[in-house]
């Protein structure tokens, strides 16, 4: 199991040096299968798009987020069927990638999971290596889910308080449960936060729900987040409302 930075895209410097940075792109990013019918087969895109051939592996992993938000994966080499898992892109080519749920095709809750397409480290060149150059390996993480129909999330706030951080700064704290049988994605995210006063703030925007804005709680899962104290919130928070957008994928 492996602890991992919660980004679709990452880079990782393997040697000394530059040369085939951005060696492939994949695509779709998010995708939502479901457990049987013709939404149970999908296809994804890989393209290199460089001068140089690019060796390339897709994979599936289970995907666990803990609640400060740590995520973690786990290979999952049972549950889809991948076609081809493994391949060799020449030059400005693209090639189809299927993969096909075989599991359990009766889930009563939605599963989360990581697909993960990763150039290997192979010398395609005929060439030998200059000893002075760098090759940066690209790994792109999407986010799959395998949705069963009728399921819906059911976000509530299971806390709210102020808690101090090491640097003496106050914070505002949130709980959140996601009580539902599908994930529910935190966009166009807006709190309403009245306090012992009775004043009321209103946090809509991306520097003031930093690090909340856009976050995925998965089924039956909790979330624990922080948010800069906001300048104009005087009492202590007695109450808070949000909403969201629970079409969003």
């Amino acid at each position: 199991m492996r602890r991992i930075p919660i980004l679709l895209l990452m880079a990782a410097l393997l040697a000394l040096g530059v040369d085939d940075a951005g060696a492939f792109r994949f695509s779709p990013f998010r995708a939502r299968f479901e457990p049987s019918g013709p939404e149970a087969n999908q296809l994804f895109q890989v393209e290199n798009n460089t001068a140089a051939p690019a060796s390339v592996q897709v994979r599936i992993a289970d995907r666990r987020i803990d609640v400060d938000g740590g995520e973690t994966m786990r290979d999952n080499e049972k549950d889809f069927a991948i076609y081809p898992a493994q391949m060799i892109l020449p030059p400005q080519s693209t090639r189809s990638v299927r993969v096909q749920w075989i599991g359990d095709p009766n889930l009563k809750e939605e599963r989360a999971y990581r697909i993960i397409a990763e150039q290997l480290p192979v010398n395609l060149s005929k060439e030998k290596p200059k000893s002075s150059s760098v090759k940066i390996l690209v790994s792109y993480h999407g986010a799959l889910f395998v949705t069963p129909p009728g399921l819906s999330q059911n976000v509530t706030i299971d806390f709210f308080g102020v808690t101090q951080e090491p640097e003496q700064r106050r914070m505002l704290e949130f709980v959140l449960h996601n009580r539902g049988t599908q994930h529910a994605l935190l966009r166009d995210l807006r709190l309403s936060i009245k306090d012992d006063r009775g004043d009321v703030v209103a946090l809509a925007d991306e520097t003031a729900l930093k690090g909340m804005i856009g976050e995925t709680i998965l089924a039956r899962q909790r979330r624990r987040f922080l948010l800069r104290w906001p300048r104009n919130l005087h009492g202590t928070p007695k109450q808070v409302e949000f909403t969201f957008d629970k079409q969003a994928f």
